[in-house]
């Protein structure tokens, strides 16, 4: 199980690589995405109880909630704050 107030905090910071099983597909998918201002500024504080994460997959340019669950790993890329 993965620290998700750790990846929230990163998220909202900058840029992370997200590695995760499709519920849909059952296909391991690697994609970058962030929770930050510049890219979300409408979004409120998530919490690290919800079952769930949304943020925002800068190469697809669209808003995502990635379940919790299928996170496998996690890399921080780049601050963007």
């Amino acid at each position: 199980m993965i620290d998700s107030q750790k990846l929230i905090d990163l998220l909202e910071k900058g840029i992370v690589e997200i590695q995760f099983k499709s519920l849909k597909s059952n296909k391991t998918h690697s994609r970058e995405y962030t929770t930050h201002d510049s890219f979300m500024p409408s979004l409120k504080s998530q919490s690290d109880t919800s079952d769930k994460i949304i943020c925002y997959d800068v190469e697809f340019e669209k808003v995502e909630d990635i379940d919790v669950s299928t996170i496998e790993k996690y890399v921080p890329l780049q601050r963007l704050s």
